[in-house]
């Protein structure tokens, strides 16, 4: 097995994957029961698995040929995977991304998570990162965590300004699919301008810029760019998954935004995937880093929240660095961002939330 990069070990719960053992072939012996450890091999190239046990593969290969069907069909989780540069950590069932040194399932379609204490442990101590952030179940009443979702999208049925800013829209705007080498060319200038709107964030050196829309190049991304004449006036980049489409990137032109450009934007983009090629397009959990009203904006246009709970798992210390601060939170919050404010605020805000379904009555279901 030296030819795998990565190594990952984790235990597979017999008690939490009943369906997956159904069909074992031969019985699993009985100092089994309960749990067994797995070692996951990556490929740093081809980003294929493989599996490594104290046990013979016979007693459980049909559970990790569904187990591996289930955890690397998402095709962006495969791009992921196929990065030299990219560490998956595996747990619960699911491969997890570092990001911003926080580990968060790696699919970007949601899904509810289970993890003990144990689990999550690992997790933190494998992947070096300083905090887990996941949802575990769906709530049919609000919660003051979300993540928004288009199923359907019907036009005569959004509200009658709407469709008539779209018209105008398409009057003074033209939408086109666009390639990431155009768009590292020549979209800096509408990157950077959109970040007038933002409270608490700046834009990258326009080296990173490009550097991250050329790794894009061969993955599972399209771009979309709407125009004012010449004029790149926004543009959105998608991530297509077999059964949905993420939207990760959306990116105005203040300027524009007068001419209607973003109803152009979101109109041809969801006609295009949920109408046409009838996948729901996702844009994200509820915004924490900093203020945007995108979210409401997509209502307008068929998007539903979808509440769930939130569960964080921190490092030792910290946890106790948040502890220690959230009872000061209103004082944190006059930090200046150029001594880390930004990202203390979001610290305390998200733990504002997670604190919320501590103190509920009623549990999402």
């Amino acid at each position: 097995m030296a030819q795998f990069g990565r190594t990952v070990s984790t235990r597979f719960r017999t008690e939490n994957n009943a369906p997956y053992l159904r069909g074992l072939r031969g019985r699993v012996p009985p100092a089994t029961h309960g749990s067994f450890n797995i070692q996951v091999f990556c490929h740093k190239t081809t980003g294929c698995l493989g599996w490594r046990s104290s046990l013979p593969i016979s007693y459980f290969a049909p559970v990790l040929a569904t187990t591996h069907a289930e955890i690397l069909n998402d095709a962006y989780v495969k791009w992921l995977s196929r990065r030299n540069e990219s560490v998956l950590v595996l747990g619960g069932g699911t491969w997890w991304f570092p990001y911003h040194g926080c580990l968060v399932p790696a699919s970007l379609k949601p899904q509810p998570v289970e993890l003990t204490e144990a689990e999550a442990a690992k997790l933190l101590e494998e992947s070096g990162a300083l905090l887990l952030r996941y949802f575990s179940r769906i709530s049919d009443e609000p919660t003051a965590f979300w993540y928004v979702a288009c199923e359907r999208y019907d036009f005569d049925g959004v509200s009658h300004n709407t469709r008539s800013k779209i018209r105008r829209a398409y009057k003074r705007c033209t939408v086109e699919r666009v390639d990431a080498t155009w768009l590292a060319k020549e979209g800096y200038g509408c990157y950077s301008a959109a970040f007038d709107r933002y409270r608490g964030a700046r834009p990258t050196s326009k080296t990173i810029f490009q550097r991250g829309l050329l790794d894009s190049v061969g993955g599972p991304f399209e771009f979309w760019a709407v125009f004012a004449g010449a004029e790149l006036a926004g543009y959105a980049k998608c991530v297509l998954g077999d059964d949905y489409v993420a939207t990760v990137v959306i990116k105005l032109a203040p300027e524009y935004l007068p001419l209607y450009s973003a109803y152009g934007l979101w109109d041809t983009i969801l006609k295009q995937y949920v109408n046409m090629e009838a996948r729901p397009v996702f844009n994200g959990f509820r915004a924490l880093a900093h203020d945007t009203n995108v979210q409401d904006f997509l209502r307008k246009f068929g998007f539903q929240k979808v509440y769930c709970d939130l569960k964080i798992v921190y490092r030792k210390k910290l946890g106790l660095c948040v502890r220690v601060l959230y009872p000061f939170k209103l004082i944190a919050s006059l930090i200046p961002d150029s001594l880390g404010g930004a990202g203390v605020r979001a610290m305390l805000a998200q733990e504002e939330i997670r604190r919320s379904f501590l103190r509920q009555n009623t549990s999402p279901v």
